[in-house]
This record gives C-alpha cells, structure tokens and sequence, in this order.
C-alpha cells in the first residue's frame, strides 16, 4: 500500500471515530437530544449511514476497481436473500423504529405501560431497540418491532411538566363508597408527591375518585395521581399505599381478601432467633425519607411549623441529638432568610434524605403574571430591604436573576440553577451566617413556575 493510501485509510478512519465521539457526546450531554425522541433517532441512523460511508471508502482505496453500483445491481439476488431471511427481525426493527420516531407515540421521558410489561419511564431509542427504566434503576430492552406492534398506555402524552398514574382500589361490599371516596382524595392531597389538577378551569387540590365497578367480592375504585416528570412513580405509587392502607386501617374501611385454612406454626428456632439482627438504638437509617409538605404563610406560628417537620424528620431517621439541634437551627434559620426575602408570600417547606445526608426544600409560586411573581418584582433594594443579611440580599439577587432569565426566541422563562459550592464568593459578600457556617451547600433553583432554595446538610 503506497503512502497515499495509507493516509487515505487512517483520514477515513479518525473522521469514522469522530463522528461517532460526536454523534454519542450530542446523544448524551445536548438538553435537546435527551427530550426529543425523533432527533435521537435520527442522529443513530446519520451515524449508521456515515459508517457505511467509511466502510465503501476503505474498500475503494484497498481495490480501486471496486464500483459500488455495479456490486449492488451483480449482487441483488444475494442482497434480497440476506434482506429477507437473516436480517429481517434486524431490518424490521429499524423500519419500526423510525415509524415510532415519526409518529411519536412517547417522548424520552415519558411513564409508558406497554402491553405484558413492567410500568417504566423511557429512557432512550436506538436503531434496534427503545430502553425502558422500571424501578430501583432496572431497564427493560424492547425491539421496537414488538413496541410497534403492542398497545402502549401513554401516561404522560403531550404533558410536558407532569405524568399520570392511574391506580385501583377495592373496599367491601358494605363499605360508605362517598366515604371510601372521601378518604383517597384527602390522602392523594397530604401525599408530598402529587400535584393540583385543573378541570374546567377549576384547580382543585386532587383529581376525581370513581367508583367504577362491581368484583366477585369487592367495589373497584380508581383515580389517577398527577406527580412531576422528575418525581419517581414508583416511590410516588408506594406513598400513596402506605397513606390509604393506614387510613382504611384507622377509618375501619375492609379491604376484601381471600380466606384459607392456616397451618399453626411455632415460629423460628431459637437458635435462628438470636443470630437475627437488632437495629442498634438511634442508629441512623440510610434510607430516603420525606416528610409531607407544610405551607407557611409567615409568623412565629408557622417557624414553629417548619420545626415540627424537622423534628419528625429527625426521629424517623434516628439522628443525634448535635445532628437534630443543626437541622432544626438551619431549618429556623432557611425560613427566616426566605420570609425576609419574599416578604408575605406563601411558601412550602418539606426536609428529604438519609440520616447521613438531608435537604430541606423552601419554594414558593413564582408562574409569570402571577401575584407572587409580581410581588417579588417589586421588593426593591430601599426600605425595608436595608436590613436584610447580606446572604438573603445575594440569594435575592440571584433568584431576580433567575426569573429574569428569558429564552430569547419566544420570551419563556429558561430553567436556572446556582450553588453556594460552584460560585466562589468570599465572607465580605455574603457575610457571617448560621447557614453558611453549618451547611454543606446552599442552592436555588428557579424554573418556569416556581422559585425553590435547597439547603443541604451531611451528618458524617
């Protein structure tokens, strides 16, 4: 091979390798291509013609002779045989991929039911196959020929902040339905996860509950929860279980079940028994808790509030006594900071983590044209503003800047973050703070309906 085809092969080669560094960077870090099913789709098939493309180009340097065309027309007979018998699962499934592309039943990112399988949320689409997510982080590989051909419950179809999850409960036959009815709604409202729901006009604080059918031994109830794409439905779903179980439970509603003779048993050996492990006392627990969220409306009442929430927090996950002490002075001092910021408007405070690590959320409504967005407009830097800590003055500022934040092109809010730890800012800006001094981090987020600030704290 003379020098010139060589370097012809090693061009075609790096440009191969670039473009597929390229296509799988633009696949995995561009916002655009995470969101938009089709745009993924078609990057996989520019990068399997462009292989192609390489794959014609070296063997035109190794045999200048070679003429595509020609090879193709000689070698249609062979090529239909191919097509038709051994690459046709893989042929369909490409065909099928880029109808579900063109058609977009689902969107990345949607909760999608599809028939025989687990509920998942979908995670991405390739040539061959379409990835969904089931709980604990479990994917589930589906040929997009048998996707293509399935039904496929779309939960979240043209909603672009929330999802749906449809859910069925059974009571006895003499069970007070209305009451039944009552109690799901009451518990779908007090859920952390769940989200207002717009009928009519009207917002109301949970969707409908029906009674929708008669069973062998049960009446069949159903309603469906709305929760944000970024909730997890499976957590979502077992919140809601826990509330209704322990409500039916305590409301002395039955829920019907099968009888069957039991076989008495005397219970584990004893020598079983003591190798069993003990939670130590006050161990902390590593698992996620969150509580409910309260809404405060300012005052000493509703600091009061936020301090119950920390303390069951606390006891849930069996802090330490040092540890409770901080979360309830950071917890006191957030909704402090927060009410001096905003002045009058409501806000919502919930604590989530582990006993190794919590956050507690404080966000308010900040939707344009809404009164909380015009109020926060209209705080200025003079008055009563002078004597806020010069940390709620920088958090001030860049929740200003966030809703301030405007895409160019159609005038929507773009979604904004910052973090105390990613902006190196130096105790004469933001001054001494109980905050600052005892958290691990300090956050805000604001997007197109709300403005959210995250303390962050870890007890190891």
């Amino acid at each position: 091979m003379d020098n010139r085809k060589l370097l012809g092969f090693l061009v075609i080669i790096v440009l191969g390798i670039i473009a597929i560094i390229i296509t799988n960077y633009l696949i995995r870090k561009n916002k655009e291509l995470k969101k938009n099913l089709n745009h993924r789709y078609a990057l996989h098939l520019v990068r399997l013609a462009f292989f192609v493309m390489c794959i014609v180009n070296l063997v035109k340097i190794l045999d200048p002779k070679f003429d595509t065309a020609s090879v193709l027309l000689k070698g249609s007979a062979l090529a239909v045989a191919i097509l038709g018998f051994a690459a046709q699962t893989a042929i369909s499934d490409i065909i099928c991929g880029f109808l579900i592309s063109f058609n977009k039943p689902f969107e990345v990112g949607d909760r999608i039911i599809v028939e025989g399988l687990e509920p998942g949320i979908v995670e991405d689409i390739t040539l061959r196959h379409t990835v969904i997510q089931i709980y604990d982080g479990i994917r589930i590989i589906v040929p997009n020929s048998q996707l293509n051909s399935k039904t496929v419950i779309n939960t979240s179809y043209h909603n672009t902040d929330r999802r749906g999850i449809h859910l069925k409960y059974s009571v006895s036959y003499d069970t007070d339905v209305q009451k039944a009815i009552d109690i799901i709604r009451d518990c779908v409202v007090a859920s952390p996860y769940t989200m207002t729901v717009e009928s009519n006009g009207i917002i109301e604080d949970s969707g409908p509950v029906y009674f929708m059918s008669y069973a062998d031994s049960a009446l069949i109830l159903e309603t469906t929860i709305w929760v944000s794409r970024n909730t997890n439905s499976y957590v979502a779903i077992n919140d809601m279980n826990l509330r209704i179980n322990a409500a039916f439970n305590k409301f002395g509603i039955e829920i019907p079940y099968n009888y069957m003779n039991v076989v008495k048993f005397d219970g584990v050996p004893k020598e079983v028994k003591e190798s069993l492990p003990v939670k130590t006392a006050n161990a902390p627990l590593k698992r996620h808790y969150r509580t409910d969220t309260v809404r405060l409306s300012h005052g000493i009442r509703d600091v009061e509030k936020a301090l119950e929430v920390a303390r069951t927090y606390g006891k849930r996950q069996g802090l330490e006594p040092r540890d409770l002490a901080q979360l309830e002075l950071l917890t006191e001092e957030s909704v402090g900071v927060i009410e001096n910021i905003v002045d009058d408007i409501p806000i919502r405070v919930w604590i989530e983590g582990s006993g190794f690590k919590y956050r507690i959320h404080l966000s308010f409504n900040a939707s344009v044209g809404s009164k909380e967005y015009r109020k926060l407009l209209s705080l200025s830097t003079s008055g009563k503003n002078e004597s806020i800590s010069t940390l709620a003055g920088k958090l001030k500022e860049i929740m200003l800047i966030g809703i301030n934040n405007t895409d160019s092109n159609n005038g929507e809010r773009k979604a904004y973050k910052w973090a105390l730890s990613d902006n190196r800012i130096n105790e004469d800006e933001i001054g001494e703070s109980i905050l600052t001094a005892i958290a691990s981090d300090i956050r805000v987020s604001v997007t197109k309906d709300k403005v959210e600030f995250l303390v962050i704290k870890s007890t190891q």
